[in-house]
């Protein structure tokens, strides 16, 4: 108790004695004196006075809370002043009493209530900061995710967005916050959609759905996708939580194991299928020749003759590209400039390039390592590739091959053409040996050409839009 008017004191201590309670009670007259004590001992309760011989109460009391002394603190007043004690008050005062026999009589009641309304309010700002905390915590991991988590309202429009979603779709929190997902991310599946959202309505969650969306650059990926009710504090549905995993180097992986495997079985089938044509097309072939060498043959056996030759020159051709996609030639590898491989393969075809009406693009990376590789394997796969974009602009266009840094530090090729495209029901298809739209041609340049990537631990794909052109982009891994 630090209170000046030792009259007022003992009519407390005596109402606190007849209350029967257990009180252990240090009487002060001056701010300093209270100061000292409360450093040197623990109080459940002050009785604070607010004019001390050796200042104001309010003062003292914002002196100790700046020293750290935080105790429920009763404040007295003179006569019952209203503004000292809403000023008390805003300094963190629990409780107020003027200083009277009434209040004196009450004063037992009025301390334990500061004191269980104290620990109360001790428990509620513990219990808010470890929920503040705990919010914290759970919206950081939320937010940092790398995978793409988004909330949406029973209509569809965007409550909650990501930064696993901003890096996986390209659209910032702000471009989408309020937008319904069907305008921008899946424009098609809008349909697919809507019969998800009535599954989730219900309370059900769909897990791991694979779905194809667009990023903002246009780009299509896939996704793993999971959506989960969300429920308000009474259990009733007012959204849904969508987690999506970007899963597409994940599919073209698979899909390149198993055309790997698919390949290195058609491979053996092959070898032996080219190894048994070749010994009688070579004998063929001779006993052409030797026919072709008598003169005076009738103007027809000549005619037959010579197309007799050309479909065994063109058997001839199959069976050699047979056996190199079953047994490439044999790499030679070091370290080259891949702007200089793909100048090369451009510079094979500049006549081509001319004849079609075809302009090309030649977009340089600059300060690209150089790669591990075997160039006159890596040059057939640049032309074989060029001749297919040559062949899908008959009517002309533009070729574009672009180098480039990848990501991880490797190094990338892009051939892109402005032709007709190719089909999505035959994009799966087109490194498939024997596998061809053309009316001539084997159907094995892109089965080679994907060998002989494998071989330089290298990897391709492809995206088309009919109508619109083919990008087939390589990469190569760090030297």
């Amino acid at each position: 108790m630090a209170e000046e008017d030792s009259s007022f004191l003992k009519m407390m201590e005596d109402s606190l004695k007849t209350s029967g309670g257990q009180y252990h009670i240090q009487k002060v007259s001056s701010g300093g004196e209270c100061l000292r004590i409360l450093q040197k001992e623990n109080f459940d309760i002050l009785l604070l006075d607010h004019s001390l011989s050796d200042g104001e109460g309010l003062s003292w009391l914002r002196r100790f809370r700046e020293l750290g002394i935080d105790i429920p603190t009763i404040f007295v007043t003179a006569q019952g002043d209203p503004r000292l004690a809403i000023e008390a008050m805003k300094e963190g005062v629990f409780d107020y009493i003027n200083r009277s026999a009434e209040c004196a009589k009450a004063f037992p009641f009025v301390v334990n209530r500061a004191i269980e309304g104290y620990s109360l309010m001790v428990e509620k700002v513990r219990l808010q900061k470890e929920l503040i905390e705990t919010k914290n915590f759970l919206e950081s991991i939320v937010e940092k995710a790398g995978d793409a988590i988004s909330v949406v309202n029973l209509e569809g429009k965007v409550l909650f967005w990501n930064e696993g979603a901003e890096k996986i779709y390209g659209y910032r929190k702000e471009e989408v916050l309020g937008k319904n997902l069907s305008d921008f991310l899946y424009p098609r599946d809008e349909k697919l959609m809507g019969q998800l959202m009535t599954r989730v309505k219900r309370g059900e969650v769909i897990p791991n759905m694979e779905v194809r969306r667009q990023t903002r650059e246009g780009k299509e990926i896939i996704t793993s996708m999971t959506i989960s009710p969300l429920r308000d504090a009474e259990g009733r549905i007012v959204g849904a939580s969508r987690i999506c995993k970007d899963i597409t180097h994940l599919k073209k992986a698979e899909e390149r194991l198993i055309l790997t495997e698919r390949l290195s079985s058609l491979g053996e089938l092959t070898a032996g299928v080219a190894h048994e044509l070749r010994n009688p097309l070579a004998g063929i072939k001779i006993n052409t020749q030797i026919l072709a060498r008598k003169k005076d043959l009738p103007e027809m056996e000549k005619r037959l003759l010579d197309s007799t030759q050309e479909g065994i020159e063109k058997i001839q051709k199959i069976v050699d590209d047979m056996l190199h996609f079953a047994k490439p030639k044999a790499s030679h590898f070091k370290e080259e400039e891949i702007n200089e491989v793909v100048e090369e393969s451009l510079a094979i075809l500049q006549t081509k390039l001319k004849k079609g009406n075809i302009s090309f693009v030649f977009e340089r990376g600059k300060n690209l390592p150089g790669i591990r590789i075997d160039a006159h394997q890596i040059q057939q796969v640049l032309i074989n590739l060029m001749l297919n974009a040559l062949q899908a602009m008959e009517k002309g266009g533009t070729l574009t091959i672009r180098t480039f840094l990848e990501e991880g530090g490797g190094v990338g090729v892009e051939v892109k053409d402005t032709g007709v495209g190719i089909p999505k029901s035959n994009l799966k298809k087109i490194f498939d040996p024997f596998f061809t739209t053309k009316s001539e041609g084997t159907g094995l340049g892109l089965s080679i050409s994907a060998k002989i990537l494998e071989n330089h631990g290298a990897t391709i794909d492809a995206v088309s839009e009919e109508g619109k052109g083919s990008t087939f982009t390589i990469h190569f891994p760090v030297s």
